[in-house]
């Protein structure tokens, strides 16, 4: 496999936690062809995360409903010499073939594989490693070999700026945030629970609760929030860039399994996850990539999230808090 390879794409359209669980694959790439020019294909939503990240040279946006023609000249101006499908679609797949990239790496049991010249027998479905290690393998198809699980983030001068700015406006010194809802991307703890952990908080610590979420989520936020001192409903006021300098200053994050608690992660916050037993979504695959994280699961190995006490998730917040501020 030639290692002058001027030019790499890699492609991962879908949401946040699978796009920085992609991020390993730039900076192993960075390491294994130190002069090429590393592009990210992403989708608009998570185009703020990847150019936050420092191996990454050059971000292009394709949507679900872009033309396989629109899609093939972008690629084609680019000149690319590899492209690595690490979240596999038709469209996009035809469309570097129809662009003449040389090598089309994908996995290899799709009906559409025979768009790919390189290919990778590997079943994601089984879910016998992360999500990151996955990704990893198809490099590997390039003569990659690197198993560099970096996710760590720039953090944006202005989103820090903004964050500090809420923090001052709302009396914010120390501070828990907690991310009730997963956008429909995972089986989530009740909003009683969260409820109640906020409460457990302001109860028996000094720490502030800050309760997150998108524009959407404004009403769920709310729920957890509601007429407890010290906790603050922040649903949908900050960008993305703001959302991740916010993360950076937090002291520990409490989520479901979704994409914040991978930014939470690669912005060095410790986190506490709350993940089912099922395949498709155990931590075996989809816990963030940190020292710093505590994952609950159900005892039982089922998929009832209630299995969880607020009890174990208090205990774990305290495990990830410095010794002074227990």
């Amino acid at each position: 496999m030639p290692h002058d390879l001027k030019r790499i794409i890699v492609s991962r359209t879908d949401r946040i936690g699978d796009v920085v669980l992609s991020l390993p694959v730039f900076a192993s790439l960075k390491e294994c062809f130190q002069e090429s020019q590393l592009i990210a294909l992403v989708s608009g939503y998570t185009s703020d995360v990847v150019a936050s990240f420092p191996d990454i040279d050059t971000v292009i946006t394709s949507e679900a409903d872009d033309s396989v023609w629109e899609t093939a000249r972008k690629l084609r101006a680019i000149r690319a010499d590899a492209i690595l499908f690490l979240f596999p679609r038709f469209r996009l797949a035809t469309a570097a073939f129809i662009a003449g990239v040389p090598i089309r790496v994908g996995t290899a049991y799709r009906w559409y594989s025979f768009l790919f010249n390189r290919k990778v027998r590997e079943h994601r479905k089984d879910s016998i490693k992360s999500e990151a290690e996955y990704n990893l393998s198809l490099a590997s198809a390039i003569g990659c070999t690197g198993k560099t699980l970096s996710t760590r983030l720039r953090i944006d001068e202005k989103g820090l700026n903004r964050a500090r700015e809420f923090m001052s406006r709302h009396g914010l010194g120390k501070f828990v945030v907690l991310h009730p809802g997963s956008g429909g991307s995972a089986t989530d703890w009740s909003t009683d629970n969260f409820r109640k952990l906020c409460a457990e908080i302001i109860a028996n610590t000094d720490f502030n609760v800050v309760v997150t979420g998108s524009t959407q989520e404004e009403s769920l936020c709310a729920e957890v929030a509601s007429g407890l001192q010290r906790c603050l409903n922040a649903a949908g006021k900050f960008s993305l860039l703001e959302f991740i300098a916010f993360l950076s200053m937090a002291d520990v994050f409490v989520s479901n399994s979704t994409g914040p608690i991978h930014l939470a992660a690669a912005v060095g916050t410790p986190v506490v996850g709350i993940y089912p037993n099922n395949k498709p979504m155990t931590p075996a695959r989809w816990a963030p990539i940190s020292d710093r994280k505590v994952i609950l699961t159900p005892a039982d190995g089922s998929d009832d999230l209630n299995g969880v006490s607020v009890s174990q998730v208090l205990n774990s917040i305290s495990t990830l808090l410095p010794v002074s501020a227990r």
